[in-house]
């Protein structure tokens, strides 16, 4: 996905050695303190590395993936052949040393200090952990020059700014296989995230084997779930790169597939299967309001807060599960909850009554707080959404927030003046397909919380992937690189924002990330090359690198609201053009700081470039032509294709000062309007063509 802009903005990095400054660096997170000198250290045959203190399987075994990895990336063939305990020579040209080995765990000390001198590297924690965060910084640092690859001299101090820093992945709507995650808790650990979420339950499916409630698995997950052998090696993979696993089951509504194999714990008696939420077939008439107005007053399945057995069965539940999942933390959901279901129970209301239960939201706290005690009992501590948060949560439970917070909000200072701890997820829901700057700029500390309540009440934050229209072909494309940019809200200092630094460095982060972790690229590709039978792929890829998907919800409502069109369910195949685009383009990005810059200087070889890339996209309508005649997909969507050649039409008259601006104004703005749930990415640079003024990008998007 790399263009030629890339190469030319990379080069004045890379050939700049004596002249460096931390600008010039690829770190992401960007550390607390970077002290950058003159020299380089460079890498021959004869490197090699030397570990210094207590057994530390974990820390021998990132080192020797280091090591490595180095070995791939620069092409040498050192004298080590792989790291092992053993090998701890201090006067190797690599030296770590750390004092204690510690469990992965929210609080530990991830700090590190790393020195690069012309002979020497050193590497000093406290801890296994914070070592690892250090190598992690050092392979950043490693770059090419004509006569091989080198480290820049630097001095770096870093530690974390917060404690939690999260990626949830939702597994329960479409399944993610066991491979996927692991993938993601590798590039977690090279961007220092240290918590994997796992929203291992939902309507659409139970992804966990359950051997004490195994109908779970047998009639809830349609065949799809983790074994509980794949759990534990899944726990252990994390842990071994200093990353925690929170597993969460949603209770006590989002639970039909649970009902489906246990139907005693339901509110009502129905035919329990796994399927979507909302049922809104019968509905005439659709539009936003109708179909919010019905979700509020729809009876969904919801587990039974009144029957002792319900809370038997999650004993037993909660038991087994945190024999599989050793981490502090159990996630119990509790949120989206209408209570209708209950209301309209007289068993339920009669149980109210009884007990002086005012309303469903008390009732909502007591089955909360049972949860809670259950949960204790197996040193779990609970995470709700923040729908659980009431005035009678025990203190020790941790709210994640999740709602869009609106000028008047308050409930972050309820919670912290409950002494409740909270994980910030709101302006983090990567499903919003929103770019990696709005999440950047996105500060997890809301604006009405004190320093000192922040310090009390923020553990950290949370990226999220909801997955209605995500699956194992597309969910590192739908999390990354954009999650990187979170990774380092949530690591680096607060005033860390320069936009326009953050993603130079997250293109290159994603070059990495794809290198050393994840199949983003290779899946994208794949889905491109399946629309032509595997012939050349390159005008397809011009094409989908200038779209993305449209922004918030609009797509998923979309579905929703249209009434007798074939929607999509848990087997369809995510292969159109909306399931592979990136939520941002790349090649968009770097064609907006050729047009800026043009604009600002009118230089001559600034534009000839982008007289160039206007060419290449009006031309590529002729080679996309020819290979739609063998494809129906392509013939599909050929109106992108249309739109696009007709967008670098207008740049080209506009650069050559022709055709009326007026018109052309109106023709761009017809384009705006999505297609096939894409939009055409480069049309405000086009725009700026035509009018001479580049438009700020927006701060934000609607929902909807």
């Amino acid at each position: 996905m790399r263009t030629i802009f890339t190469v030319l903005i990379l080069l004045t990095g890379i050939l700049s050695v004596k002249s460096q400054s931390t600008d010039s660096l690829y770190l992401m997170p960007r550390p607390q303190s970077v002290r950058i000198n003159d020299g380089r250290s460079v890498f021959t045959n004869q490197f090699a590395i030397g570990v210094n203190g207590p057994v530390s399987s974990k820390l021998t075994a990132a080192v020797d993936r280091f090591y490595l990895q180095l070995g791939k990336r620069t092409g040498i063939y050192f004298s080590q052949e792989f790291i092992t305990a053993t090998d701890n020579n201090a006067d190797a040209k690599l030296s770590v040393s750390f004092s204690k080995a510690v469990l992965p765990a929210i609080g530990i000390d991830e700090s590190y200090k790393l020195s690069v001198s012309t002979d020497k590297i050193i590497l000093t924690a406290n801890t296994d952990i914070g070592a690892m965060r250090g190598l992690e910084t050092l392979y950043q640092l490693i770059m090419p020059y004509s006569g091989g690859y080198y480290c820049p001299v630097v001095e770096i101090s870093d530690s974390p700014r917060f404690k939690w820093r999260g990626l949830m992945i939702d597994v329960a709507r479409h399944f993610i296989t066991f491979e996927v995650l692991k993938r993601n808790i590798d590039a977690m650990a090279i961007v220092k995230m240290n918590v994997l979420h796992l929203h291992l339950s939902d309507d659409e499916g139970f992804r966990v084997e359950s051997k004490v409630y195994p109908k779970l698995q047998e009639l809830g997950s349609n065949g799809n779930y983790y074994t509980q052998e794949q759990i534990k090696q899944l726990v252990s993979y994390a842990h071994d790169r200093g990353i925690i696993i929170v597993p969460e089951f949603d209770l006590p509504g989002h639970s039909t597939s649970i009902l489906a194999a246990y139907p005693f714990l339901a509110s009502y008696p129905a035919n329990y299967k796994p399927a979507t939420r909302y049922k809104l077939d019968t509905m005439k008439n659709l539009n936003l309001m109708a179909v919010m107005k019905a979700i509020n007053a729809m009876a969904t399945p919801t587990i039974d807060p009144s029957r002792e057995s319900t809370y038997t069965f999650f004993d037993n539940f909660f038991k087994e599960m945190s024999g599989l999942f050793p981490d502090a933390y159990l996630h119990i959901g509790a949120d989206e909850n209408n209570g209708v279901a209950w209301k309209q129970n007289p068993a339920i209301v009669a149980f109210m009554k009884v007990r002086g239960i005012k309303n469903t939201d008390e009732l909502q706290a007591y089955f909360v707080k049972r949860l809670h005690d259950i949960a204790k009992k197996y040193n779990k501590r609970v995470i709700g959404w923040e729908e659980a948060f009431n005035p009678s949560l025990p203190q020790d439970v941790i709210v994640q927030k999740w709602k869009p917070v609106t000028a008047n909000d308050t409930l972050s200072n309820k919670i912290i003046s409950h002494n409740n701890q909270l994980i910030i997820s709101n302006g983090y829901y990567l499903d919003m397909y929103l770019p990696a700057y709005i999440h950047y700029l996105n500060e997890p500390v809301p604006a009405s919380v004190s320093t000192a309540g922040a310090d009390k009440g923020i553990l950290g934050a949370e990226a999220a992937i909801w997955s209605e229209s995500v699956n194992d072909g597309n969910e590192e494309i739908r999390v990354w690189p954009r999650t990187a940019a979170i990774a380092e809200r949530l690591w680096s200092a607060g005033n860390v924002k320069d936009v326009d630094d953050m993603y130079r460095r997250l293109w290159m982060i994603d070059f990495e990330l794809n290198d050393r972790a994840i199949d983003e690229n290779n899946n994208y590709l794949k889905i491109l090359a399946r629309w032509v039978n595997d012939e050349d792929i390159t005008p397809v890829r011009t094409l989908a690198n200038v779209y993305n998907q449209v922004k918030g919800y609009k797509r998923l409502m979309g579905s929703m609201l249209t009434s007798g069109a074939a929607h999509p369910n848990l087997s369809s195949p995510m292969v159109n053009i909306a399931d592979v685009v990136h939520a941002e383009s790349e090649t968009r990005w770097y064609f907006r700081k050729l047009v800026a810059v043009y604009l600002d200087k009118h230089d001559t070889a600034d534009l000839e470039q982008i007289k160039s890339t206007l060419l290449r996209w009006q031309n590529n309508k002729m080679r996309f032509n020819a290979l739609a005649v063998n494809s129906p997909y392509l013939q599909k969507i050929n109106d992108l294709s249309d739109h696009l050649s007709e967008a670098a039409a207008i740049g080209l008259q506009a650069l050559k000062n022709e055709g009326n601006k007026e018109a052309q104004l109106k023709q761009l703005q017809k384009m705006e309007n999505p297609s096939h749930e894409v939009l055409l990415s480069i049309l405000p640079e086009i725009e700026a063509l035509v009018t001479g003024e580049l438009k700020p990008e927006p701060a934000t998007y609607p929902l909807f």
